[in-house]
């Protein structure tokens, strides 16, 4: 009898060691395939199911898109060129993906700043599009004011001239994507970066060359694997703009024809408009007869003061 109790004690005890050890094996598996994303099964060959995980990379690099570092699962290679002269075209890569190229089918690409914008979360690609700030920068200032969310990952590169047309309102803007350099960027520099909207200044990837006694400047690069969030991110926020519409738009004084002698024609509309000399001086803006902007009326003041009038000579905003 005894000899028996100790045999079944130790088939017991061999059993259950086998069952924890199968199960310690079996949780180390499932947390390492949990990590590759990967589909396993159970003892019993029962299919688990495992959500997928949101970013998928492609094994190999698109073609120019090679870097030399070896990316972690939880960093995202990237690779950004700028243009070189008017000749050598920029190149943005992220995620493996080629995203702005000279030979990419219908790609937005030129003259100053190429901007490819990437969700932060799915690391989707939002936005590919080509800002010529050589002309002026306001098409590029509404675009990293309004149509990005915070923590959207800008990637930029500079082609021929980028800082002609650029103000500073657009400089101070990119400082709060991340950038230290870009007001020491200079007629004809080079520059890349990528930064995120609502990051601490100094917190975005960059780099500026400057053209010195050449021409142009030498191609600027960065290429590497990044973690995201760069840093901290803070929620941006604007002024809004006071929009004064139908119904709610005051008038002034009424004075004939805005006080233009000629008569004007049927399908015109007289208009007379005022600076003011000095801050003391106040604008005006009078449209067919009736002052629209002036001092107390529609909240004229300091800054640009709009009226937009329709076909049927109607004030609708200001």
């Amino acid at each position: 009898m005894i000899i028996l109790v100790s045999i079944t004690v130790i088939f017991i005890n061999t059993y259950v060691l086998s069952q924890r050890n199968f199960s310690l094996v079996s949780d180390n598996v499932l947390d390492r395939n949990f990590r590759k994303g990967e589909q396993i099964y159970n003892r019993n060959q029962t299919k688990l199911f495992f959500p997928q995980p949101l970013v998928q990379r492609s094994l190999l690099p698109d073609l120019g898109c090679e870097i030399d570092d070896k990316c972690s699962d939880d960093t995202i290679p990237y690779k950004a060129i700028s243009g070189e002269g008017t000749d050598k075209y920029p190149i943005i890569c992220f995620n493996n993906k080629l995203l702005i190229h000279k030979t990419l089918k219908d790609t937005k690409i030129g003259r100053g700043l190429n901007v490819a914008v990437v969700d932060s979360k799915t690391y989707d690609v939002k936005f590919i599009e080509n800002f010529d700030t050589y002309l002026e920068e306001t098409f590029f200032l509404r675009f990293l004011r309004l149509k990005l969310n915070d923590g959207d990952i800008a990637i930029i590169a500079s082609h021929d001239e980028m800082t002609y047309g650029l103000k500073d309102a657009s400089l101070t803007l990119l400082e709060n994507y991340g950038s230290q350099t870009i007001k020491g960027v200079k007629y004809r520099d080079s520059y890349v970066m990528i930064g995120q909207k609502g990051l601490a200044r100094g917190k975005a990837i960059e780099m500026h060359q400057s053209k010195g006694r050449s021409d142009f400047g030498s191609a600027a690069q960065i290429s590497g694997c990044a973690k995201f969030p760069l840093g901290q991110i803070t929620p941006l926020s604007f002024p809004t703009l006071e929009v004064n519409k139908e119904g709610k738009i005051a008038v002034g004084t009424i004075i004939k024809n805005c006080g233009l002698t000629a008569t004007c024609k049927e399908n015109e509309f007289a208009a007379h408009v005022y600076t003011g000399k000095d801050n003391n001086d106040e604008p005006k803006i009078c449209v067919d007869g009736k002052y629209v902007i002036a001092k107390g009326i529609n909240d004229a003041g300091r800054g640009l003061n709009v009226v937009v009038v329709s076909n049927g000579k109607e004030v609708i905003r200001t």
